[in-house]
């Protein structure tokens, strides 16, 4: 056998191979690197007192108390506003939309994805951050947020039932995606795939999310650095819900989030 012949081949392959497990590598260290860096940040925050010899977190309760502390402080910040709130309750797999501190509309989480960061996290540093309503700072949905309707005012009033007929032809297929300015981001699906249109777009929402985050790590790699890392929550509820969700939620309004 003519090595010599296949030695760029060789090499070719032997490039790939070494980049795709420097990149396999990075992707991992990225959520480590995540948390530690989370954790610091939290710590370096608290002021230490001589008398702090013992491990709270190791108290019977006192994660749950935490929690429900969190919640309830979150809450009442996202009272204060004048705006449509969201709150997600992993625990109970509800979404709520609140105004003033009370629901107005409640929806069953059908399934839901959440990143290994919140388990590996500090649990007293994530409830730290979840004691204050995430802000949206960012959307992005395969549909329409302000829909546009143009209406044609009937001639006479033997056409008025007829234009004001709902519009039942809308198939359009419902997928979105919210950034909060605490890095963490909120990944809404339609949990009916019964068309190839939806699978299509499902398909598509995921690639366009993979994509981009292997943008970063690409990114992050040429320059031998850690990649970004941004803790996910990826919620599947029904279409007709999410749509609503989606188009109640101000572009900057509150999330109050709870494991």
């Amino acid at each position: 056998m003519n090595l010599n012949k296949y030695k760029w081949f060789i090499l070719a392959g032997v490039i790939i191979l070494t980049v795709v497990i420097f990149y396999l590598a990075r992707s991992v260290s990225a959520v480590n690197h995540t948390v530690r860096a989370f954790d610091d940040a939290y710590f370096n925050s608290l002021v230490q007192k001589e008398s702090d010899t013992i491990d709270q977190c190791s108290i019977p309760g006192y994660i749950e108390l935490l929690r429900k502390k969190a919640l309830l402080s979150s809450q009442v910040k996202m009272a204060d506003s004048d705006s449509i709130g969201l709150m997600i309750n992993m625990r109970d797999s509800l979404i709520q939309l609140y105004i003033k501190g009370v629901a107005i509309r409640t929806v069953k989480i059908n399934e839901f994805e959440v990143s290994p960061f919140f388990q590996r996290a500090n649990q007293e540093a994530i409830y730290s951050m979840l004691a204050s309503p995430l802000v949206i700072t960012g959307m992005n949905a395969t549909f329409a947020k302000d829909p546009v309707s143009i209406k044609i005012a009937p001639k006479d009033t033997s056409f008025a039932v007829t234009a004001d007929k709902p519009d039942t032809t809308d198939f359009e297929a419902v997928f979105f995606t919210l950034e909060t300015n605490r890095n963490i981001r909120f990944l809404f699906q339609q949990q009916e795939d019964t068309i190839p249109a939806d699978r299509k777009a499902l398909f598509m929402f995921d690639l366009n999310d993979r994509f981009r985050n292997a943008k970063a790590t690409m990114k992050a790699v040429a320059s031998f650095t850690t990649p970004p890392y941004v803790p996910y929550i990826r919620i599947r509820i029904p279409k007709s819900e999410a749509k609503i969700l989606y188009r109640a939620i101000p572009r900057q309004g509150m999330i109050v989030l709870t494991e």
